[in-house]
Formats: structure tokens, C-alpha cells, sequence
């Protein structure tokens, strides 16, 4: 291991950056190892820095909201009622005439993403009902051609992060399309698929509708529009070649744009790292047991759904929003959290209070969670996680300690060659009390909190 981090810093004072970022545009297959490396991490220096991103399902699911005749669904993914109620295609694709989000504004989500102190923004340009959400020339079931609306939401977002400086990506839906024929698949995955349209779908009718949507579509979002990352959602129809064939395109005319792993399947992959993508989507709401020494992203929800529901009032509290992103990040993670808008174009008032009460603690603690990485424990007890950063480890509190905090983490038996040097709370000027011993690290609580949501100190180690 040692040999290859010499053998990839001599490279990189070798080539240089300009070399470097010219291995980016390449395909893998012209590339060694060591170069396919230097380019991911050419890339994704941005991705690490972030840590917590703003996840957007919207489209013509929204106008149901979960409820479809006499069903009205309170939990579970509302963006799925077009299979989930079996619902004809000529009779969803009616949606369309009624999506009219005129409340819709860029600038104001941009700016609710900002203060929840996220720093990128990824919005569905296709999800697996089929609608784009661009202007697509491949299509007409689109926002810009279809619907009332008349306006491509995708180029507004995209522009109005990048003028506050977030960066932005898309997700496309590449293995599932129920309004099309075509885009049904094979027979592992027609319990997935619409069959009560197109009961004869076949492997040959998935490879046509590759090469007349799911790829011509990429290649439009990556050559129309300036996309930091594309997220993909797969499952597994596509041949190796065929992805290869993505991935190849996507560097050639975006090669700085990130790729996930459902790029090749929703499943963990097998071998990490996975070729042709530059870091791991985990399960939805998923966290990882440990670090994986290896990008990773989990995309959480703010409730069941992703997609708009107004009876799914299972909301999650800033709080628990939070700890799982201390969770996330001590574990060398992203945390991309989701909103439904709602058919007007606006988000539901309940999920604002919620990402903006959880952004107050960022905009204390930020430092313990900006490019921090896994320390020698993630976590101590339920509400302590640890992330490192240059001579500093930061223990996350996320709940108020009743009296003295002692940090068992740092005994000598977790922690036996760590000495620390100082210890400072994170938005207090308060003088906080320390002995670190052989039992851990004793510590005092502020009298004055920073932060109702949890306190962060920062410990200078050597």
C-alpha cells in the first residue's frame, strides 16, 4: 500500500495537474489504476469537502401526493404511485396538462439548501415514470413540451446553485421507465416494471430503449447542462458494455462530473472500489456500519416518502437530522437529504422548519463535519460520534450531558498513543475543563449552550 501512495504522488509531481486532469476525460480502460485514481481524486475534492447535500424528488408525482382513487397511502414512496396503483399510461401521462408549478423559484431553494448549510443540491431529471423534467429533444413527455409550465427547471436550478456557489447534479432513472414499452426489461426484473401496459417487454426491447432514451437523454444532460454529478438509479438491465459505453461519454464531454455506483445497481457493490464511478450511493435512508475507506453518500428522506405526500406527517426532527449526519460523516460519508415539493413548486413549510433548525447547529459546528474524516472510534454510546480533521478530533454530542462528560474513546486502551493538547467548545467562549487519563478523557459542560440540537468540542491531539 505504501508503494502505491509513493508511486501515485511521484506521478502526480511527474505530470503535473494539467496531465492529471487529462486522465479525467479518458476512458478507465486507457488508464492504469493509479491514473483512473489521480482523476477521481481530481474530481471529487468538492464531494469530501461538502458532506451534506440537498436531495430533490419532484415531478408528476407530485399532483397525487400518494393518494389515487380510493387509496390514500401516509407511508412509503409516492414518486412509485404509477406502479404501485397500476395506473394505465395513457391515464398518468394526463398529468401533464395539470402541472402548472408557478410558484416554483430557483433562487428561494438554492436558498433554503444554503441556511440548512448544505453545499449541493441533486434534483431528478428523470425519474421512473418516464416525464423529464428538462428540455429534452429526445421527447416530447417533457416539462418544457408537455406541460402548461413551459419552463426547464433543471437549467433554472442548475444556474441558480452555481451563482451562490453549490454545486449541482442531477438523477436519472436509467434501467426503469414505465411509460414506454420498451423500457420494461428482462424477466429478473419485471416484478419492477409495467406490466399491466406492456406484458411482453423482453432484454432486446430494454437494449432499443437504451439506445433511444436512457443514453441519448445522458448525453443531453451532460452536454446542455454544467453537472457536477449524476446520480443514477439502476437496476442491473444494463450490460457492462452498456455502462461502459455511459461512463466513456460522460468523461469524454463532462469529465468532471461525478458518477455513483447505481450507476451498475441499487446493491452494495461487490468490489469497492466499483469501476467506472466515483463513489458508493448506500440503501436508501441505509447508514453504514463503518468506513469503507472509500467516498461514500447515503440519500435519506424527511419522511417515508421522497416524493410529495400531505399525509405523510412522519417527519424527521432536526435533531435526529443532526445525529445521523455526525453518523454519516464519522464514518467518512455524505449525508443527501430529500424533499418532495409540492405541485405549486414551493417546499411544505413543515420540512423548511426542519432543515433551517438543523442548519442553526451547522452554522456552529460546521467545522467538526466540512472534509472531516473517520477518527480510530466513529462513535461512543448513542449520541456521540467523532470525526477528525487536520490535529483536531471533534466528539459530536448530540445530546446535552447532564454533568461531567467523560470520553471513553480516549483511554489508553482505545486510544493508547493519542495525547491531547487542548480542548475548546465549538461557538463558546467558555473555558472548559479537561483531564485526560488512562480512563479517558474528562471533560466539563458549558454553562451557556451554543446550540440547543447538541454541543461539538474540538480537541487538539498529537
Amino acid at each position: 500500500m505504501k508503494q502505491t501512495i509513493l508511486f501515485l504522488l511521484l506521478l502526480m509531481v511527474l505530470s503535473g495537474c494539467k496531465t492529471t486532469r487529462s486522465y479525467m476525460s479518458q476512458p478507465e480502460s486507457e488508464l492504469s489504476p493509479e491514473q483512473i485514481e489521480m482523476a477521481r481524486q481530481e474530481r471529487i475534492g468538492w464531494f469530501k469537502e461538502a458532506r451534506y447535500g440537498l436531495f430533490i424528488h419532484w415531478g408528476l408525482y407530485a399532483i397525487p401526493g400518494g393518494t389515487w382513487g380510493d387509496t390514500v397511502r401516509k407511508r412509503g414512496y409516492s414518486e412509485w404511485i404509477m406502479f404501485s396503483e397500476k395506473i394505465p399510461r395513457e391515464e398518468y401521462a394526463q398529468l401533464a396538462e395539470r402541472f402548472n408549478p408557478v410558484d416554483f423559484d430557483a433562487e428561494e431553494w438554492v436558498d433554503i439548501a444554503k441556511r440548512a448549510g448544505m453545499r449541493y443540491v441533486v434534483i431528478t431529471a428523470k425519474h421512473h415514470d418516464g416525464f423529464a423534467m428538462f428540455d429534452s429533444a429526445v421527447t416530447d413527455y417533457d416539462i418544457v413540451d408537455a406541460t402548461p409550465f413551459k419552463r426547464d427547471v433543471i437549467k433554472e436550478l442548475e444556474e441558480a446553485c452555481h451563482r451562490a456557489g453549490l454545486q449541482f447534479g442531477v438523477y436519472y432513472s436509467v434501467d426503469r421507465d414505465w411509460y414506454r414499452p420498451t423500457g420494461q426489461g428482462s424477466e429478473r426484473y419485471k416484478k419492477q416494471t409495467n406490466l399491466w401496459d406492456f406484458p411482453d417487454s423482453t432484454q432486446a426491447d430494454f437494449d432499443k430503449y437504451f439506445e433511444e432514451i436512457a443514453y441519448p437523454q445522458v448525453k443531453e444532460l451532460i452536454t446542455q447542462y454544467d453537472i457536477d454529478l449524476i446520480w443514477f438509479d439502476a437496476i442491473e438491465m444494463k450490460s457492462p458494455e452498456q455502462i461502459e459505453r455511459l461512463a466513456n461519454t460522460i468523461r469524454k464531454h463532462s469529465p468532471e462530473t461525478l458518477i455513483n455506483s447505481r450507476i451498475w445497481s441499487p446493491a452494495f457493490p461487490k468490489v469497492v472500489p466499483p469501476p467506472h464511478c466515483d463513489y458508493i450511493s448506500s440503501g436508501d435512508n441505509k447508514i453504514l456500519k463503518n468506513s469503507i475507506d472509500f467516498e461514500w453518500e447515503n440519500p435519506g428522506s424527511m419522511n417515508t416518502s421522497y416524493g410529495y405526500n400531505p399525509n405523510d406527517h412522519n417527519w424527521v426532527e432536526p435533531g435526529e437530522i443532526v445525529a445521523r449526519l455526525a453518523d454519516i460523516v464519522s464514518k467518512g460519508g455524505n449525508y443527501l437529504l430529500n424533499v418532495g415539493p409540492t405541485p405549486k413548486g414551493t417546499f411544505e413549510q413543515t420540512a423548511i422548519d426542519r432543515l433551517l433548525e438543523a442548519g442553526k447547529w451547522m452554522d456552529v459546528n460546521e467545522e467538526a463535519i466540512r472534509d472531516a474524516s473517520p477518527w480510530l472510534q466513529y462513535s461512543e454510546g448513542e449520541s456521540i460520534y467523532y470525526t477528525a480533521k487536520d490535529e483536531y478530533v471533534y466528539a459530536i454530542c448530540t445530546e446535552w450531558p447532564a454533568d461531567q462528560l467523560v470520553l471513553q474513546a480516549f483511554d489508553a486502551e482505545n486510544a493508547p498513543n493519542v495525547s491531547v493538547e487542548s480542548v475548546e467548545l465549538l461557538g463558546s467562549q467558555e473555558k472548559i475543563e479537561w483531564k485526560h487519563s488512562e480512563d479517558g478523557l474528562k471533560l466539563s459542560i458549558p454553562k451557556q449552550v451554543p446550540n440547543e440540537l447538541g454541543l461539538v468540542y474540538r480537541i487538539e491531539v498529537k
